[in-house]
């Protein structure tokens, strides 16, 4: 949305964001980021079992996980597998590091384990941000690409993680009113330096 009209009109369509605010309870729903996951022709990598979570942690689990595939999506290429009624376990402790991303222990939480969910382009996958959810290696010779999109009850707070501190964008009704809360709608932006911004 930051490079095409095509996909503000995406984030905001009725017909996803409505169903959101039904499995939200809430009149009001807020994009909080939208992100490419693109694995490359035969070397895109696995991804062990997670949730969400650690990535942009929120203080409950109003806050629910779009897919929007862009390319077919199956076990050859790779596709999404969801550990069948995870989300009910709630917060889960990660295996956390500086060089490795947030995954859950690989012993409890197996790839094999899990339900794949083929997709075609156009197809929608949604999940709560507490799902466990992995994928394999794309051994196809095609690329794999999705378009996370994550919308949230805009009074859930977040409190840690990625976009900290920015305020999304409201795609259905009003904001509410939140006592203590400022919306800022630079966030954490900071602009160059004049020097920089000359050059």
């Amino acid at each position: 949305h930051h490079y095409s009209a095509a996909w503000t009109r995406a984030i905001m369509a009725p017909r996803l964001v409505d169903p959101l605010s039904q499995l939200l309870d809430s009149d009001c729903v807020e994009l909080h980021h939208t992100t490419l996951h693109a694995k490359p022709p035969s070397t895109g990598s696995p991804f062990p079992m997670h949730q969400d979570l650690p990535f942009y942690t929120h203080s409950d689990g109003r806050y629910l996980d779009t897919l929007v595939h862009l390319d077919e999506s199956n076990e050859t290429s790779g596709c999404i597998k969801f550990l069948r009624g995870s989300h009910r376990r709630g917060p889960l402790q990660h295996i956390l590091g500086p060089n490795t991303a947030p995954h859950l222990p690989t012993d409890e939480f197996r790839l094999q384990d899990a339900v794949s969910v083929p997709a075609m382009p156009g197809d929608v996958v949604v999940f709560s941000i507490w799902t466990v959810h992995g994928s394999a290696v794309n051994h196809s010779g095609k690329w794999r690409r999705i378009v996370r999109m994550g919308y949230r009850h805009p009074e859930n707070q977040q409190v840690a993680g990625q976009a900290m501190g920015r305020p999304g964008i409201i795609v259905k009704g009003v904001r509410p009113r939140i006592e203590g809360e400022e919306i800022s709608v630079y966030g954490n932006w900071q602009p160059k330096p004049a020097a920089a911004a000359a050059a």
